[in-house]
């Protein structure tokens, strides 16, 4: 059946090899790629988590993708009716498909109220939120100064200096010691806390960590001590004006970045803007998956993938020119194991399931538009390297700007909301238009990725029950709507999710993003794996990746078979508790 039937109850095709690649990209490329990886990057110390995260798209993530895709091309059919029409109306093995719905829409749901706060401070961008920071930050500023003693203006100079100093020359005793490969990073925690969890006479790899532990934070006192003393000696030798000027500027900037966390503070913490940023983003959303796969799907990435990429380019260029340009290449691309986290590893294998759209059925279905046989090898290789292209220039979109102005590479989820806008607004009337591009980047981001969610639940109403598009893409939308709404009101302290909170130590937004990224996703993922690779009908697989040389297709195969489920086992054991991945790796 045409397109031209698309928008009621035609499954659609897609409308070229392009706008395939295009839409599989965009499901890929998301606010994984410029709000998750940049700042999980940054927690786990830059290079060698960059180069785990590298080995787990080629050895987990291609392998799975390719099988995805492969699925959906060879049935023609959304998650469920895929493993229908190849095994039998009655497998079992539709659970698959099942958990890749269920796991598509308990994302969505969420994912929805942090593409609604982008759309929020890209809103803020454009009526230049941080100009009225700004003037009460430099207000203030001044009043410290002429407020505060010559001595008062120095010691604060110096507290901030040894701060930077110290962390600098921490980062370079661990890169002269190269312990153990990963530092045994959490007895060095049991040894800092002064509050062991075990006898470590019983065990002879811990007595082994105690005294490099000891002497590390032995170090990092003295480092601390000395960089104050140097920091003190250097600003009691500066000229007072000097000093004055330095402290009045080093105040503003605290006082810019206080503001800013408090301004997204209020933003997330507001459940009925949350929603309301939500419910818009989610009808822009159903709008463009109801006009059909080749008219809404097709169409809007055409338009939102280059733009996207166009916008990444001009932030990359930019940030090319910043001071702080080479630190950033040295932290993404320079490997160093004494700064990576003993759990990175495993955070590095859930985000390519994460970025890639693994497990959620977006890939497989996306796979069941395809009406010809299109090089499955290369358009797989073509999508994950756009993806992992994406999230490199992201980094080198943020770093740059972070280590110019200050800022700290490890600030968690608030890298994008908090420090990018900070920066910003230390650039004065440049910095107005850069904020504007990146918060506009990052709804561009969201929204091929939303679009992906939401077509996946609406293809098995489509296929099984047989409904219109576009009642399955307002359905839906708003069913996804709702169910997202306790997320929107989780960070909401007046809101009545308090007992939620306490019942299960996260807030609503948190479990369901637990729930779906370490369960459903991985579990989803593993039989994905073992049914491409074990189960599948011989004649179907041999079909599928003809267009594959014999070698490639046994390196696929090896993977898909092994390597794979492995790997995913692994993150499953830990995540059950059967398996420490830091005593492990110690």
């Amino acid at each position: 059946m045409s397109d031209e039937n698309d928008t009621t109850s035609s499954r659609g095709h897609w409308g070229s090899r392009w706008g395939f690649i295009l839409a599989a990209a965009g499901s890929a490329v998301g606010l994984g790629n410029i709000w998750k990886f940049p700042y999980i990057t940054g927690e786990n110390g830059g290079g060698l988590f960059v180069l785990i995260y590298l080995a787990c798209i080629a050895f987990v993530g291609l392998p799975i993708m390719l099988a995805e895709i492969m699925i959906g091309r060879a049935a023609q059919k959304q998650p469920v009716g895929a493993f229908r029409k190849l095994q039998g109306k009655d497998t079992p093995w539709t659970v698959v498909g099942w958990f890749g719905i269920v796991a598509g829409f308990i994302i969505l749901s969420y994912y929805i109220v942090v593409a609604g706060w982008s759309m929020d401070f890209a809103l803020k961008s454009v009526l230049n939120f941080t100009e009225p920071v700004e003037k009460v930050a430099t207000i203030e500023a001044k009043s410290f100064r002429s407020t505060s003693s010559d001595e008062q203006l120095r010691s604060y100079l110096a507290e901030i200096r040894a701060k930077h100093q110290s962390r600098q020359e921490i980062e370079s005793i661990h890169r002269s010691v190269k312990p153990s490969v990963w530092e045994m990073h959490s007895i060095w925690q049991e040894v800092l806390k002064n509050q062991p969890t075990r006898s470590y006479s019983e065990d002879p790899q811990l007595a082994k960590a105690i005294p490099l532990a000891q002497s590390k934070i032995a170090e990092k006192a003295r480092v601390e001590k000395r960089s104050l003393a140097d920091a003190l000696t250097h600003y009691q030798q500066m000229d007072i004006q000097e000093v004055s000027d330095e402290a009045e500027a080093a105040k503003r900037r605290e006082i810019i970045a206080a503001k800013v966390g408090e301004i997204f503070g209020a933003t997330a913490s507001d459940g009925w803007t949350s929603s309301f940023w939500a419910t818009l983003f989610m009808a822009i959303t159903i709008i463009i998956v109801a006009g059909g796969v080749s008219r809404g799907i097709e169409r809007a990435c055409k338009v939102l993938m280059p733009l996207l990429i166009a916008l990444i380019l001009v932030m990359v260029v930019y940030g090319v020119f910043q001071p702080g340009f080479e630190e950033a290449v040295r932290f993404v691309f320079e490997p160093d194991a004494s700064k990576l986290r003993p759990s990175g590893v495993l955070e590095a294998l859930g985000h390519a399931f994460f970025t890639l759209s693994l497990g959620m059925g977006c890939m497989l279905t996306y796979g069941s538009y395809q009406k010809t046989k299109m090089g499955l090898g290369k358009t797989t290789l073509m999508i994950a390297l756009f993806d992992t292209v994406i999230a490199l220039l992201a980094c080198m979109m943020i770093f740059p700007i972070i280590f110019s102005y200050g800022q700290e590479p490890s600030a968690g989820p608030g890298l994008v909301f908090i420090s990018m806008p900070l920066a910003f607004a230390e650039m004065g009337a440049g910095g107005l238009l850069l904020a504007i591009i990146f918060f506009v980047l990052l709804v561009f981001a969201a929204l091929t990725s939303a679009v992906s969610l939401l077509e996946v639940v609406c293809s098995y109403l489509i296929d099984e029950q047989e409904w219109p598009r576009k009642k399955a893409a307002v359905t839906v939308g708003l069913a996804c709507l709702a169910f997202g709404l306790p997320s929107a009101f989780a960070m909401d302290s007046g809101f009545l999710l308090e007992s939620w909170e306490s019942g299960y130590s996260k807030n609503f937004f948190d479990t369901m993003d637990h729930l779906a990224s370490n369960w459903l996703l991985p579990l989803g993922g593993l039989l994905i794996a073992i049914y491409a690779g074990w189960v599948m009908p011989a004649r179907l697989r041999a079909a599928e990746v003809e267009d594959m040389s014999p070698l490639l297709v046994s390196g696929w195969l090896l993977l898909i078979r092994f390597v794979a489920p492995a790997l995913v086992l692994v993150v499953l054991a830990q995540k059950i508790g059967i398996l420490d991945i830091n005593e492990l790796l110690g």
